[in-house]
């Protein structure tokens, strides 16, 4: 059995150790995002009046949504479609734009971690790397087990032998697997959609979570958005929440769709929703508290997986350990590449010593 463990441990590492180090380093730069973004922060949610301002503008550059600013990320970021997009100032003011997810470093490392930059295909293919990184652990720590006694903590080989990797690589995987495993398991279930709807339905009857997901009814009317009243009335509704997303009908006539985040939520931008028509009529609202608990499990995933749970004193600590697992998870993805790919070349024949004379033959 363990002869099998190692067999499919080394295979697995040597086929898909790059990308899970490609996923664990561009996961690791995104977790710290805010600092490195290089466009001015507030550092506020805005005010009624900047936010009617930030919408107009969003409005304007034809935007499918907007994300308002907050504590954490203080500027709008609107999503313009097909990799485009800008990011308002408090005021409304264009503060940047780009076309594509090429243009920003960071709008590239997002699509390079979600996507691969493969599109729905890449997605897939990161959640099923997702899985990968669940049997390296499992299976890394059922092999370390017997070795433990012989554990030394470093952050690098000692050197560059084979053996001397192969010890660093499983010492410092014991040492990660637990984080490795929180990260694995979150982004697998956000992504593999049926996977994380067949794990959590036994948490929620099925005619809860449908009753939840039912589609709002469509506005009786086609009229342009009336902003202040649709923010009065979702302030109404939820007068401790606050509104986080404006997103835009798809569609001539369908309603408007507020996401807010009430307190009690860990999602940085909430996923409390109210659905409105274009005079602020409330179509349909969902309290994400007080959702099945199987929808609120699966709203948790994300803020466990990105380290951003809004005002909870374990964001920062749990961002300082999930960057030490996608540094470590690149560490170990892209050493077992290495090491598996090095043992797998023809060696050259050793020089063999033939009457006092050294020769290849």
């Amino acid at each position: 059995m363990r002869a099998a463990l190692v067999l499919l441990h080394r295979w697995l590492g040597g086929l898909v150790g790059l990308g899970l180090a490609v996923l664990g380093l561009t996961g690791a730069a995104l977790l710290w995002k805010p600092w490195w973004v290089g466009v001015p922060l507030a550092g506020r949610a805005p005010s009624e009046g900047e936010t009617l301002a930030i919408i107009a503008k969003a409005e304007a550059l034809g935007a499918g949504y907007v994300t308002l600013p907050s504590a954490e990320f203080g500027v709008a970021q609107a999503g313009l479609g097909e990799g485009a997009g800008a990011y308002l100032a408090h005021d409304g003011s264009l503060l940047a734009r780009w076309q594509s997810v090429w243009e920003r470093p960071e709008t590239f490392l997002f699509d390079l971690h979600h996507h691969l930059l493969l599109g729905e295909t890449g997605e897939v293919i990161a959640g099923w790397l997702g899985l990968a990184a669940i049997l390296f652990c499992v299976t890394g720590l059922i092999l370390w087990w017997p070795t433990r006694r012989t554990f030394r903590l470093r952050a690098w080989p000692a050197r560059f032998t084979r053996p001397a990797v192969i010890m660093h690589h499983r010492d410092i995987g014991a040492v990660l697997a637990l984080p490795i495993l929180l990260a694995a398991i979150t982004g697998a279930l956000m992504v593999l959609k049926p996977l994380g709807q067949a794990v959590l339905a036994p948490l929620s009857s099925a005619s809860e979570v449908a009753a939840w997901q039912a589609k709002p009814p469509a506005p009786a009317t086609v009229a342009a958005a009336d902003w202040p009243a649709i923010l009065a009335a979702a302030r109404a509704r939820f007068p401790d929440a606050e509104a986080r997303m404006i997103i835009w009908p798809k569609a001539p006539g369908e309603a408007v769709t507020i996401r807010m985040r009430r307190p009690a939520e860990w999602h940085p931008n909430g996923r409390t929703t109210l659905t409105l028509a274009a005079d602020g009529t409330v179509l349909m609202a969902r309290d994400a508290t007080a959702a099945p608990r199987a929808v609120r499990t699966s709203n948790a995933l994300y803020p466990l997986h990105s380290a951003r749970m809004a005002e909870s004193a374990m964001a920062l600590p749990l961002r300082i350990v999930m960057t030490f697992a996608g540094l470590g998870l690149a560490l170990l993805g892209s050493l077992a590449v290495v090491t598996f790919w090095r043992a797998q070349w023809p060696r050259r024949a050793a020089p063999a010593l033939r009457g006092g004379r050294v020769t290849s033959g």
